[in-house]
């Protein structure tokens, strides 16, 4: 595996920064402008803090006294909540979304370290490094600029770090030749610098960054913390870019939507939270239909699809989701990327582990994105997460179609 990235410990690392401020439940996100809202709800906000389960729904109270029904799913939200809190995680965040309409299925944030914490400091800010995951970004560039994932290229070194050898070419000991798709699976840091530096300038990575939505407010029913990327011109810096050492951050709500996007198509879906909403006095109250945010081409978001289903099969996460003869253990096909970073920071080591994907491959329903701060002794990465939710989700529609028992009467 070649996701492993240690970071300095400096104040002004982005990590660095978030870690210092992210967690305190005081600091406020970036309030949406222009959101998803009908003027009926303009004037009322969702307050998170009401959130609870009421029969076999999700509710929450508006600011104005009236009340919403939730798309949360409470098989999904309750399971991901226990398997968090079981194995004590310090900070850890999930978000699941429905593709292609986007209704958010779950919306978890667990910290055994702050109980304090919930779904609104840690599955709607950035308070994570992207790490990894922005390689979906790299891929798609780099597809977009006429290089697919059959494209082969020659590399040394690359497992932890970047170096300006790295970078060029070196027959005596460029001793493994690759292709893009095999770099994305694998996470294999080496095959994104160089083919980065080759084939893209800082322009380009960053456009096709922001046109997945970083640096800008995500409109949904809670405030989301806007994604950060920096894009250096410097040769070595761009490519320690471009195969996710720093320079980005990534909320979990973010994280499940860049996954979205590629299952749907290059379209990433508008995120909903309220299901149906009511005045205080029970009146029914409109609600907007939001609009797919067109991100990239479809051919080029299922070219880099069938790269991120090798992640699964022969690559990062496949140790999670093969048994030993390499047989897959859920009933479905699953695509994904993970993301590895461990840092010094202010609040000592934190090890991150990303794992964003959706499922089934072929024909996706769920995206997903998980995200663990872990510390040095850690019990679980993100990837378990990531199966577990597939295989509730997947445990959860056998259950609805399932045909109702028969009623046999008494003889």
């Amino acid at each position: 595996m070649y996701d492993g990235v240690i970071m300095p410990r400096t104040s002004g690392t982005v990590a660095g920064l978030l870690l210092a401020t992210a967690f305190s439940p005081s600091a406020t996100a970036e309030t949406v402008p222009g959101g998803r809202a009908a003027p009926d709800l303009a004037a009322a906000t969702l307050r998170a803090e009401t959130i609870r389960l009421a029969g076999r729904r999700y509710v929450a109270e508006l600011s104005d006294g009236g009340r919403a029904e939730l798309t949360l799913d409470p098989r999904m939200q309750q399971s991901t909540e226990n398997l968090l809190r079981a194995f004590q995680i310090p900070f850890g965040a999930a978000v699941v979304v429905s593709v292609p309409d986007g209704r958010v299925l779950a919306m978890v944030g667990q910290s055994a370290a702050d109980p304090r914490l919930g779904p609104s400091e840690l599955a709607l800010r950035a308070w994570a490094p992207a790490a990894s995951v922005f390689k979906v970004i790299s891929a798609t560039a780099l597809v977009e600029n006429g290089v697919m994932g059959s494209t082969r290229t020659c590399y040394h070194g690359g497992v932890s770090s970047i170096l300006a050898d790295n970078l060029v070419d070196q027959p005596a000991i460029d001793r493994r030749c690759e292709t893009l798709a095999f770099g994305l699976g694998k996470s294999q840091n080496a095959i994104f610098a160089k083919l980065a530096t080759r084939h893209l300038t800082a322009g380009e990575l960053a456009r096709v960054g922001r046109s997945f939505g970083f640096d800008e407010a995500i409109p949904f029913d809670l405030p989301v913390e806007p994604s950060r990327l920096e894009v250096p011109g410097d040769g070595l810096e761009f490519a320690r870019t471009a195969a996710g050492f720093w320079h980005s951050t990534l909320s979990p709500m973010h994280g499940a939507l860049l996954a979205a996007t590629i299952a749907n198509r290059g379209d990433m879906p508008a995120p909903t939270l309220i299901e149906r909403a009511h005045d205080r006095d029970g009146r029914p109250l409109a609600q907007a239909i939001a609009t797919p945010r067109h991100v990239v081409d479809a051919a080029a978001a299922r070219e880099v699809g069938r790269m991120m289903e090798l992640t699964t099969r022969i690559g990062t996460a496949k140790g999670t989701f093969r048994d030993k003869r390499g047989r897959r253990l859920l009933p479905v096909e699953v695509a994904g990327k993970t993301g590895t970073l461990s840092a010094e920071t202010d609040r000592g080591y934190v090890g991150y582990s990303w794992f964003v994907g959706y499922a089934p491959a072929e024909r996706p329903t769920i995206a997903f994105a998980v995200v663990l701060g872990n510390n040095a002794n850690w019990r679980i990465k993100a990837t378990y997460v990531g199966r577990h939710i597939v295989s509730e989700y997947v445990a959860g529609k056998a259950h609805q179609t399932a045909p109702a028992p028969r009623l046999l009467a008494a003889k």
